[in-house]
């Protein structure tokens, strides 16, 4: 019972600080949307353009844009401040929806693609919020609830798409996605954390901005490796469950990995690690490869079950560790930009992962080559995570230290 309480104790705190709880939900609904929105606008196409080629088209038009423009809203948010760059991306993406729902099936591509690269960089603004409006210490935690707060929305998001679909058409589902992107953007603008944050100094911009640096750029490779390990998991995770006799059933091992990565992410928000952040990197990645190593050679539905529930206990942590290595040695000219990169890079990871175990599984493969392929991706994971905890960083710029005063006595290096 004492356990509990003490790992509970550091959310305590966290919610007890002024601007956390409106931040929180202002995130739940922006994320929320994001989910929703990728199901709902696949099934509305389908419905409009009569075919899954271009529906796929629209799907995939939509994503590329949202992943390569977020970076510019990030560094928009930057330079002239999270409230300007949020104002000005609602009534943008406000109008794209208008396009997208009221244009003619033969512009609805290029509508999706508009609707991609306007979305407000909200969920860049709160993660690059957190270190100016809670102490040091409680940034663990803040982190882990914003992972957690990204696992629920994922695993709610496709679970509300056929229950909305029972009662309203799918063009439906796809406004009400928007109206929940658009409104947890305009709490997000009446928060503390947006409005008490100024312009930075533009310091030394760079047109590759924070990818100049190469901590930066490291960590953002981890991340991008996990999510290659992540999409090579969901082609095994088909793979052997068709090989174990039921292909549906590799929806209940994707449930326990996402079931694994919240209690997992909880869990290491709970309590103070006694070692670095960076160490715990290598150590989540290494155990996160054996785990999958396991995975390819599981004799049986339950014993992959329990690795995959495993695997989320690892990965979990490992995807609040990266942003809050981020936000302690990202400069405060491009913290904001350097989240919405991280986005990117994820969802670059997770698509080439994908598109790698798809080319490595064949129709009566039992996912092993999968599985061994997300191990390796793993691995190099840990020994990118090594060699950034081994980076030397300059010393601190003043422009480097957020103006929170819980982080004015905080050294960030220069990233």
């Amino acid at each position: 019972m004492v356990t509990e309480f003490t790992m509970f104790a550091p959310y305590r705190r966290l919610l007890a600080q002024p601007g956390v709880p409106h931040l929180l939900v202002t995130g739940l609904i922006v994320k929320l949307g994001t989910p929703v929105l990728s199901l709902a606008l696949l099934l509305a196409a389908v419905d409009r353009l009569g075919s899954y080629a271009p529906a796929g088209l629209v799907l995939t038009g939509h994503a590329l844009a949202l992943a390569l423009c977020a970076p510019l809203g990030g560094r928009i948010a930057d330079r002239y401040g999270p409230r300007p760059a949020l104002t000005g991306y609602l009534a943008t993406h406000a109008l794209a929806y208008a396009l997208l729902l009221l244009t003619p099936p033969t512009l609805m591509i290029g509508a999706a693609v508009l609707l991609g690269a306007t979305t407000p960089p909200a969920g860049s603004v709160i993660r690059s919020a957190w270190p100016r409006l809670v102490p040091a210490a409680s940034l663990p935690a803040a982190y882990a609830v914003d992972n957690a707060v990204n696992e629920l929305t994922f695993i709610a998001g496709p679970l509300l798409v056929p229950v909305l679909t029972l009662a309203v058409p799918a063009h439906s589902v796809v406004t009400a996605a928007g109206a929940a992107v658009l409104l947890g953007t305009a709490l997000l603008l009446v928060s503390a954390a947006v409005r008490q944050a100024a312009p930075t100094p533009p310091g030394r911009l760079r047109l590759a901005g924070p990818l100049t640096h190469r901590r930066t750029l490291l960590l953002l490779t981890i991340a991008a490796f996990g999510t290659f390990a992540f999409g090579c998991l969901r082609i095994a995770t088909v793979a052997s469950a068709t090989a174990f006799g039921s292909a549906s059933s590799a929806g209940v091992l994707m449930g326990l990995l996402s079931a694994g990565a919240l209690l997992g992410t909880l869990g290491y928000g709970g309590r103070a690690w006694p070692i670095t952040g960076g160490r715990l990197l290598i150590l989540l990645s290494l155990a996160e490869a054996a785990i999958l190593l396991g995975g390819g050679w599981a004799p049986g539905f339950v014993t992959l079950a329990v690795l995959i529930t495993l695997v989320g206990l690892v990965t979990g942590p490992r995807d609040a560790v990266v942003p809050a290595l981020l936000a302690d040695h990202a400069t405060a000219h491009y913290r904001t930009e350097a989240f919405a990169w991280l986005n990117t890079f994820m969802w670059a990871g997770y698509g080439l992962g994908t598109a790698v175990a798809g080319q490595l599984t064949g129709p009566h493969d039992t996912g092993a080559t999968a599985f061994g392929a997300a191990a390796a991706a793993a691995v190099a994971g840990a020994i990118l995570a090594a060699v950034a905890s081994r980076t030397a960083s300059p010393p601190p710029t003043p422009a480097a230290v957020p103006t929170g005063p819980s982080r004015e006595s905080d050294h960030i290096a220069d990233n």
